[in-house]
């Protein structure tokens, strides 16, 4: 089947990939986001926790290295993808390298590689998010209690035919306002299984989208309860960041 994914609730669909941590057998999920180098050129950020790269054990191993696979769609000639059309590349990572980042705080549990490389190797149909149109809000503008949608790869409920993540909704549960718990976060209420660590998280102002934060953990197992930190300044400071 070929189809064209021209609304943003689809191409979010396109914008997400699956990181599987082939060393440890762990997976979780990563989102793409395209920084602007120059006027003509923007370099790719897979973005993800670092706990999805290098497996819960080895989070704060700074000598740790892992292989990791991560799935890329393809996009056909006349623009539309046929699902489950896709490209696998597996990638050595290796802290201390120049195509990996993560956030100085050791607590601050996000990462990012660059993965335009991928980009010159083989055809990608991947939607990256221009940061700048995304975080472009104040946090004053949102509220508790306001729905909110995430999307990534839980186990076992992701579409592994068609190669496609799940969107699921929630709503904020503290004040964005107010650093929840004294960190840059704040906390959301939704159901979230295994696997959706790292999924970005959007909120609805007016008729757009805007990057909320990326999902990182939950501190309270047995409750549909999960801790999100927020950067209100950039992208590369958030754990579900603002």
């Amino acid at each position: 089947m070929s189809i064209k994914f021209e609304k943003f609730e689809e191409q979010v669909f396109l914008n997400t990939v699956l990181i599987e941590n082939l060393t440890d057998g762990e997976f979780g999920t990563g989102f793409l986001v395209q920084k602007k180098v120059d006027d003509t050129k923007v370099k790719h950020l897979l973005f993800s926790n670092k706990h999805v790269f290098w497996g819960k054990k080895d989070k704060d191993n700074k000598t740790a290295s892992k292989k990791i696979r991560i799935t890329f769609h393809k996009k056909e000639n006349d623009g539309s993808y046929r699902l489950g059309n896709v490209n696998k590349a597996e990638i050595n990572i290796y802290r201390g390298e120049d195509y990996y980042y993560e956030h100085p705080e050791q607590q601050t549990d996000v990462a990012c590689i660059n993965v335009s490389n991928a980009y010159n190797l083989f055809p990608v149909g991947m939607r990256s998010l221009e940061l700048d149109k995304f975080i472009d809000f104040n946090f004053t503008d949102i509220f508790a209690g306001q729905r909110i949608i995430f999307v990534g790869y839980p186990k076992g409920f992701f579409d592994d035919l068609n190669f496609l993540p799940v969107a699921r909704c929630g709503s904020i549960a503290s004040i964005p306002a107010v650093d929840f718990r004294g960190k840059k976060q704040l906390l959301i209420d939704a159901q979230v299984f295994p696997g959706s660590s790292g999924s970005p998280v959007f909120v609805q102002l007016g008729i757009a989208y805007k990057l909320l934060g990326i999902l990182s953990d939950v501190p309270i197992k047995p409750l549909d309860f999960l801790e999100a930190e927020v950067d209100k300044a950039k992208i590369t400071e958030k754990k579900m960041k603002k």
